[in-house]
């Protein structure tokens, strides 16, 4: 029987183990009592309520041999497409066993992380189901004890599809078989258990009597064998050794599989057997002569797993995310797919480690960016190369220097002041000097500009300033020099934003468009330039007083702001009602009254204007009355909201706006509280806020709890604790539901908090670098806050300092 049809390779290794495991347990004679569980596995695959099966046995039975029988005689039939996963001395690793399941269930895959080919098989394959004109999947994963505890395996197997069936085979009795049904993600009412017998050893002699009574070089053989996670090749048995082969194998060749020049025990209870009968000694006098075997050999392929079984300190694992370790990879079969297989790991080990210190977190952070980097180089262009091997290119640098510099930016102004968070801003300072974009230069000499305080900060300024200037489009240009005067000293502030505002007014643009900027000038700035904002023709007058009347404040200010408004206004404006929004805060009642006769004018946006008018006549004393009346009912729950500061009566206003909410659908009810919520969370009354939405599911309540944590500080902790839970509940591929809660990251539990991290840089790892620093999805640049809570000053050092190395290895 020939192997089962493949689609895509695996990597040489893990298809060389699986032929191996294949020939060898396919071709065997079944007796009497496989037979019969054969035959109940048969009828076990009839059943459609069990998808899945357990077939368990002492360590002699030939679990294996059966689950290899069972695939083969369904190949025999159209109807199923029955694949093998054995897993065994040779084949133990997840990286291994990922790619295996993938060459055989996918038919189109791109390569990758590990983690994304446990999403692809466990989603688009497993769990959705199959096409209707495909045949139903068997996969059979014979002896998984072997694997453990190497492999995570839930996230695969929960939730299968309607024509997927899965059988594991395990060693042990029925209790052990009931325990590895969590184990293994399978649903205890849907799982057909099975017992096999054992029989005797299939070669002369108990492998334990074997090992006993061998001469001194076989024994040790025999413990490399026991100890080793892949097949050894015969110089590096020899190396380990210092003896040739032939006097190594004298005595034990039955136990022993010889395939193209490689070694490994031809039957996994073979290799149990011996294993267990190895003291402790023994086990580490093989595994030292294992590891110190050439680097680019055994070692790198498995140095992680000895590592992870020993228990080693977590500053062991930091030789795993060397550039040494990639080019070894490179040079190897699994290729990227093993350096990424490692890199997930060390994730993992660093984000459990991170009680003890901040180098937990940069080493963690380091693993994640490294990934991103290689997934930047990393390309592929043939579809049948081995799955996850993919070659590299470094031809073209990765250019992302602004990237680094928001990156390093948001790291250093996470941290208190002192020489640490100067050294952070100072490798900043270096990123955006390099960025090679005039924008995006000054950009960043802004928002170091923005960190940085006192004169340092105002060099920054004139930095950004500088580098404007040369902007070519003076339309631009005079946009950034008015954006320019929120950050430089005052009197150099003025004199920018005059410049600037002329330009404008002498034709370099609409010099009404000055109102974008000129809201948020510091109050002196808007001082200077009202003399200059009454000189301009109508209605960039109208619109530019609005602006600085806005960030004054000043009653007189802002009623000729007013007044200037209402004699231009525009309904044919878009942006006219918000205009006249940004002056209701600051109008006395008379202008209000006028503002509220001149809403109408705006149509459909008048109802923004008066949900903005009537919290501010309550406020003036005035009912707002006959305003409230022309609203739609949401609209008036909105304003009456937003009144509540205000309110003379606010037990029975806020009595009243819950009732009438609570008529509302719970859909709308949730629409509604973003607007009405934080007005109730000010004050404490966040409960009322979360009995609107009790109908609605988990995802909704975890977005309102955080919602609310950000508006009621006294239940800010509990709150956002309650939120993050849920977040991590709904699962790692919803990372924007814990990038939402990060502003809250001092609240979190520590535990929770670590499991956050996990979950982000397993999605910034699995970016391209430049996204993976700074950007729109999950990056560094937002884990900032997270760090900051986990690992302190040190942490967020620890962090910056591997984006500067990281940016070095990868150029």
């Amino acid at each position: 029987m020939t192997m089962p049809p493949l689609h895509i390779l695996a990597p040489a290794p893990a298809e060389l183990a699986c032929s191996c495991a294949w020939e060898e347990a396919s071709s065997a004679t079944l007796d009497l009592t496989e037979q019969a569980a054969l035959a109940a596995l048969g009828r076990w695959l009839e059943e459609p309520a069990r998808p899945y099966a357990i077939l368990h046995g002492p360590r002699a039975s030939r679990r294996a041999v059966v689950g290899a029988h069972l695939v083969r005689t369904s190949q025999e039939r159209p109807a199923w497409d029955a694949q093998l996963v054995p897993i065994g001395p040779d084949l133990r690793l997840e990286r291994d066993l990922l790619a295996l399941m993938v060459s055989r269930l996918l038919g189109a895959y791109g390569g990758g992380a590990p983690r994304r080919m446990r999403m692809r098989i466990g989603e688009e394959h497993l769990r959705l189901g199959l096409a209707q004109d495909a045949p139903s999947l068997l996969l059979a994963i014979t002896d998984v004890e072997e694997a453990e505890p190497l492999v995570s395996w839930p996230a695969l197997f929960a939730d299968v599809g309607p024509r997927v069936k899965v059988l594991a085979t395990v060693e042990g009795d029925d209790a052990a078989a009931h325990a590895w049904i969590p184990r293994l993600g399978f649903d205890p009412a849907r799982t057909r258990i099975r017992p096999l017998p054992a029989r005797p050893w299939t070669a002369p002699g108990d492998p334990a009597e074997l090992l006993a009574a061998a001469d001194a070089v076989p024994a040790r053989l025999l413990g490399l064998l026991a100890c080793a996670y892949g097949r050894l090749r015969e110089d590096e048995i020899t190396t380990a050794l210092g003896a040739p082969i032939e006097s190594a194998l004298a005595g034990i060749e039955p136990h022993v599989a010889v395939v193209e020049g490689t070694f490994a025990f031809r039957w996994n209870a073979a290799r149990r057997e011996v294993e267990e009968c190895l003291d402790r000694g023994a086990r580490e006098t093989s595994t030292r002569r294992l590891l110190s075997l050439p680097p680019d050999g055994y070692p790198c392929a498995y140095v992680r797993a000895h590592l992870e079984q020993n228990d080693a300190p977590l500053q062991a694992f930091a030789a795993l995310v060397t550039e040494e370790h990639l080019a070894r990879w490179m040079a190897r079969p699994e290729a990227y797919l093993g350096f990424v297989a490692d890199l997930e790991r060390v994730r993992r080990h660093a984000v459990e480690a991170l009680a003890s210190g901040h180098e937990a977190a940069a080493l963690a952070v380091r693993a994640a960016l490294v990934e991103a980097s290689v997934n930047s180089c990393a390309r592929r262009e043939d579809d049948n190369a081995p799955v996850g091997v993919e070659p590299m290119t470094r031809e073209t640098p990765i250019a992302d220097e602004r990237r680094q510099a928001r990156a390093l930016i948001a790291l250093g102004s996470a941290m208190t002041a002192g020489p640490a968070r100067a050294e952070v801003l100072a490798w900043a300072e270096d990123a955006t000097r390099r960025i090679p974009e005039t924008d995006f230069r000054g950009d960043a000499f802004l928002s170091l500009a923005d960190v940085v305080e006192g004169e340092a900060g105002y060099a920054f300024a004139r930095e950004a300033l500088a580098t404007f200037r040369t902007t070519e489009n003076a339309e631009d240009r005079a946009h950034q020099m008015l954006f320019m005067a929120t950050g430089l000293p005052p009197e150099e502030g003025i004199a920018v934003a005059r410049e600037a505002l002329r330009s404008l007014r002498d034709g370099a643009g609409d010099p009404g468009r000055a109102e974008v900027f000129a809201s948020d000038f510091p109050r002196a700035v808007a001082e200077a330039l009202w003399p200059d904002a009454e000189a301009l023709p109508e209605p960039a007058r109208a619109r530019v007083l609005a602006a600085l009347a806005r960030a004054l404040g000043d009653p007189e200010r802002v009623r000729t702001a007013f007044a200037a408004l209402e004699q231009h206004a525009d309904p044919y404006d878009l942006d006219e009602h918000r205009r006249l929004k940004w002056l209701v805060p600051f109008l006395d009642a008379p202008d209000a009254r006028r503002a509220a006769a001149l809403a109408p004018r705006f149509g459909e946006q008048s109802a923004e204007i008066f949900e903005e008018l009537i919290p501010r006549l309550i406020a003036l004393g005035d009912p707002a009355e006959d305003l409230l009346e022309t609203l739609p009912e949401a609209a008036r729950v909105r304003a009456l909201a937003r009144s509540l500061p205000f309110a003379a009566e606010p037990v029975r206003l806020r009595a009243h706006i819950d009732e009438t909410i609570r008529k509302a659908e719970p859909l709308e009810r949730y629409g509604l509280l973003f607007d009405v919520g934080p007005w109730f969370a000010a004050t404490g009354h966040s409960d009322m806020v979360l009995a609107w939405i009790a109908p609605l599911s988990d995802a909704h309540h975890q977005v309102v709890l955080g919602f609310l944590a950000r508006h009621d500080p006294a239940h800010a902790p509990e709150l956002t604790r309650r939120a993050l839970s849920l977040a991590l509940r709904l699962g790692a591929d919803e990372p924007d539901r814990l990038i939402e809660l990060l502003p809250l990251a001092r609240h979190f539990p520590a535990e929770g908090a670590a499991a956050a991290l996990g979950i982000l840089l397993d999605a910034v790892a699995g970016d391209i670098r430049s996204a993976a620093l700074a950007g729109d999805g999950v990056s560094l640049e937002k884990l900032a806050p997270l760090i900051a809570a986990l690992a302190g000053d040190e942490g967020l050092a620890g962090a910056a300092r591997e984006v500067v190395k990281v940016a070095a290895w990868f150029p």
